[in-house]
């Protein structure tokens, strides 16, 4: 009976500890939850850090920007080029870096700094009738600089503006910097001393003439209006006489391709051609070059 009641309290206890076995399984199921939620914080870690390491001791520079091109503009008789770029393809770009030389390609130095979310400059410093070069580079956060761009050059002239003409004081007209064509009415008064009888003087009315943007030329048409000092009927004096639509219009073309040299040209021998230049003034007669 005493082994009986030993075997008996044996199995009691058998009992009682497979009723706890359930909180210890689940117990060491949490131990390794914990110990796989540490070692997955222990690999971000380890992946920061190499990140970290990698952008600190970046070594790489940017590629060169691509595509630069530039034009010369008198819009808003603000004189000046405009550039603009393609990023390389590097997402790190801080800032670039524009350089310009005047007249030559080989001294280039630094014009000015531009930030990397930007890939457009206007120099507004820039010299009439000058060939102005231009290359840019990029730079990247951890002070890496890149190969420059093919460099490009231009030539800052365009016809806008005030032409004077020559043999005519104080009379000009006006090429629109936007549009590029002259008034819709230009007036060109030939004036001459109409004191005997025969004297002579023209009125040549030009219509609007739009430039073509490449060769800066354009043709249209002029109407030539004219007084003439005829004798009176009585014959005792002298009268002027003037004519309009008795002579046919002449076609005519105008060439601004030359700041110095522009030029009026008729398509008959009838009217001799008038000689143009450019005042380096805007419309309305402020210097584009103070």
């Amino acid at each position: 009976e005493h082994h009986v009641a030993n075997v008996r309290v044996a199995s009691s206890n058998l009992v009682s500890r497979s009723r706890k076995s359930p909180f210890n399984g689940a117990f060491y199921f949490i131990c390794l939850h914990l110990i796989y939620d540490m070692k997955r914080i222990t690999n971000i870690l380890v992946i920061i850090l190499f990140a970290s390491c990698a952008e600190i001791f970046d070594e790489e520079p940017p590629n060169s920007p691509g595509n630069l091109r530039g034009y010369f503009t008198m819009a808003d008789d603000q004189p000046k080029v405009h550039l603009s770029w393609e990023g390389p393809s590097n997402d790190d770009v801080s800032e670039y870096h524009v350089f310009r030389s005047i007249g030559d390609v080989t001294s280039f130095e630094s014009l000015a700094k531009v930030s990397g979310g930007n890939t457009m400059f206007d120099d507004t410093s820039v010299i009439w009738l000058e060939n102005i070069y231009y290359k840019v580079r990029a730079e990247d956060p951890s002070a890496n600089v890149g190969e420059f761009s093919d460099s490009i050059f231009v030539y800052c002239y365009k016809p806008g503006g005030n032409w004077s003409l020559g043999g005519f004081d104080s009379l000009h007209f006006c090429v629109d910097p936007r549009t590029y064509s002259t008034p819709e009415v230009f007036r060109l008064i030939l004036d001459m001393p109409l004191d005997s009888i025969g004297d002579t003087a023209g009125i040549m009315d030009f219509t609007e003439i739009v430039l073509d943007t490449n060769a800066w030329t354009g043709t249209g048409w002029m109407y030539y209006t004219y007084s003439v000092v005829e004798m009176s009927d009585d014959s005792l004096t002298a009268d002027t006489v003037t004519y309009a639509n008795t002579v046919a219009p002449e076609f005519c073309m105008i060439d601004l391709s030359e700041p110095t040299t522009g030029s009026i040209v008729f398509d008959s021998d009838d009217y001799e051609s008038i000689i143009l230049t450019h005042d380096v003034t805007s419309c309305d007669g402020d210097s584009l070059f103070p």
